[in-house]
């Protein structure tokens, strides 16, 4: 069994004894950390390397790939709207599958789907699988679509209405993690913004209710244009209103009353400031306010899980370390794991674990701490810096290297570069100025090297200007 961290690949030999066992526990709890995955699941030999198989990056592609084919057969299942053309009278005659091909596809996916529940089923355990809400809904979206599935194949695909079609989303739903987070921040968002969206409400009838009096239906029919407009009966005015909260329709809705007389823009600029500019931006910063609580939440939370793996990892060390007459300290004998190959496997996480590991060989043992300071690093960003420029021993190629990565020979290609441009453009403008092909350098960066760029500008038969733009690497 092997696993791969940062690119570097461990390998895990068979665990025959307790001391395999401790060291596999260690490493999956580390796994989980750096993941933020929870740590609630099964840890006796066959379950930690089923659970790591679960997820090593082909089964989670796999995963991903079923997900991505089941979405997509909505473009080619009946009715199906795959076209050239979206206007209905140049679509050509579209492609029906055949009866049964889509939906072996579906039945593919729907048994790998199975897998993948009855597989996080056992690992988690029952008891956590109850408390698992997602796993729940999980199995009811499974059953359902087997059953409608049923139902589909016994009518040859002669069915009105396909139900497992709008619980697709779910599976994907079901599998980000980003996605469950989101929706559980829009629900616990809902009830502080219910308030906002009652004024709101409350806002576009009061106004809906003043425009149909303001601009009641008169004798005269010139002015009548309002009226027969935007406020014709309640729901073209609750539409107009709730169009223009959006500034969609804005000034349109008020040009045939503020042709007639100018007071009436009054109506319309104060339902703009009470329902735009103050109830509206109310409800963002209420929306945003909620988001970045909820996202602080969220970071603690994987914090802590991330704290409890590398503790859960220690733990196990301890009790290993137990086992060799260490039972009143705790630490672990450092000693005696680094010798294994699997332990080095442990610090091989972060960029400089073995390195700071090693420096613990000659104490013998380390504690909580120590071990902790370790995986620190796990939550440090680390820097990325261009690469060093190359060295060179002759005088007159690092003389060369200092004149073209200097930072004016850059302003010196970007200005060449500039009167390039504005000569093609009065070139074009003036078709009796003539533009020789002139050679610019181009300096992205005092890093990069210079790229020669030809610009030419010529004049067919028929008068028509034509660019050339030729790059060259040098």
């Amino acid at each position: 069994m092997s696993y791969s961290v940062a690119g570097q690949s461990c390998s895990v030999e068979g665990a025959t004894d307790d001391e395999d066992i401790y060291i596999q526990q260690a490493v999956v709890f580390i796994e989980d950390a750096i993941q933020y995955r929870s740590i609630n699941h099964r840890v006796d030999a066959s379950s930690l390397r089923l659970y790591r198989w679960y997820y090593s990056r082909i089964c989670q592609w796999g995963l991903g790939l079923t997900i991505a084919v089941v979405l997509l057969l909505a473009f080619i299942e009946r009715p199906s709207s795959l076209s050239v053309s979206s206007d209905p009278r140049h679509r050509s005659p579209t492609w029906e599958p055949p009866c049964g091909l889509t939906e072996s596809i579906e039945m593919v996916c729907l048994i790998i789907f199975c897998l993948d529940l009855a597989v996080k089923s056992y690992l988690i355990g029952w008891e956590e699988f109850r408390k698992n809400k997602w796993l729940i809904a999980y199995t009811v979206v499974i059953s359902i679509s087997v059953i409608d599935w049923v139902l589909s194949v016994s009518m040859v695909c002669d069915e009105k209405l396909r139900v497992r079609r709008l619980l697709r989303p779910f599976f994907l739903l079901q599998n980000s993690s980003l996605m469950k987070k989101t929706l559980k921040c829009i629900k616990r968002t809902l009830p502080e913004i219910a308030s906002v969206i009652l004024l709101l409400a409350l806002h576009l009838c009061l106004f809906t209710m003043i425009g149909m009096l303001l601009f009641a239906k008169t004798e005269d029919p010139k002015k009548n244009g309002e009226w027969e407009l935007h406020f014709r009966n309640l729901p073209n005015s609750l539409t107009s209103l709730l169009v223009l909260l959006t500034t969609a329709n804005n000034p349109d809705v008020m040009i045939p009353a503020y042709s007639l007389n100018r007071g009436y823009s009054i109506f319309f600029v104060a339902f703009s400031v009470i329902g735009t500019y103050c109830l509206m931006n109310l409800l963002t910063a209420i929306i945003y306010n909620q988001f970045r609580g909820y996202l602080l939440m969220s970071v603690q939370t994987s914090i802590i899980r991330r704290r409890l793996g590398i503790r859960a990892a220690f733990q196990v060390l301890t009790c290993h370390g137990a086992q060799q007459a260490v039972t009143q300290k705790e630490h672990f004998n450092l000693k005696y794991i680094q010798i294994r190959r699997n332990t080095i496997c442990l610090f091989s996480f972060t960029p400089c674990g073995l390195k700071e590991a090693r420096q613990y060989a000659d104490v013998g043992y380390m504690d909580r701490e120590q071990f902790r300071k370790i995986f620190d690093q796990l939550d440090k960003d680390h820097i990325k810096e261009h690469p060093p420029l190359p060295q060179y021993n002759s005088p007159v190629l690092q003389r060369l290297q200092v004149i073209f990565s200097h930072y004016y020979l850059t302003i010196l290609g970007n200005a060449v570069a500039l009167a390039n441009v504005m000569c093609i453009c009065v070139s074009y403008t003036h078709p009796r100025v003539q533009i020789r092909p002139v050679a610019l350098c181009c300096m992205s960066s005092p890093l990069s090297s210079p790229f020669p760029v030809t610009l030419q500008l010529s004049q067919s038969k028929n008068n028509n200007k034509q660019i050339h733009i030729k790059l060259q690497n040098c």
